[in-house]
């Protein structure tokens, strides 16, 4: 029976939960009440996902294959963008309901990377990336930690023989 390999491990997958669900309570709660605005939903259920829809239709038309703006110039990049999101009063709420929803998604996609590319990459059948300060150095360091297990099983001899001498 062919097991589908998971492309992000358990690290990687819980962080995501919890900063998903963190980050839909600031969203959604406001202490103890309800504290979701409409300007809230419109930038995260509408103008978020749009502007995400809207670069991965350009990355598809113009790009020859999946997008990677991964190390310190994408990590960059999009930490600019996410303490903008999240210093505007009239757009963190709405950033913390898009980002805490694209986390669920991610997370139950299997994708690593940014969550800010899964709903594109979802709708358009691509597999974009940018740097995400948070998740990237968990995926990586769960990747590397995967590739080291499949070859001390792939050469059980030899990872013995460094472990020993």
């Amino acid at each position: 029976m062919h097991m589908k390999t998971r492309r992000i491990g358990p690290i990687g997958t819980t962080t995501r939960l919890l900063a998903a669900v963190g980050l839909l309570y600031l969203a959604l709660f406001d202490g103890t009440s309800w504290g979701l605005e409409w300007y809230d939903a419109a930038v995260g259920l509408a103008v978020l996902p749009a502007a995400g829809l809207a670069l991965g239709l350009t990355a598809r038309r113009y790009a020859s294959g999946p997008v990677r703006f991964m190390g310190s110039a994408g990590t960059t990049a999009n930490c600019l963008l996410l303490v903008a999101l999240g210093v505007n009063p009239y757009t963190a709420g709405g950033a913390a309901l898009f980002y805490g929803a694209t986390l669920l998604l991610a997370t139950w996609r299997d994708q690593p990377g940014c969550e800010a590319t899964v709903l594109s990459n979802a709708l358009l059948g691509r597999d974009d990336q940018i740097g995400c300060p948070l998740f990237s150095p968990i995926d990586e360091a769960e990747a590397r930690l995967a590739a080291r297990q499949a070859a001390g099983r792939q050469y059980p001899e030899a990872a013995r023989s460094r472990t020993q001498g």
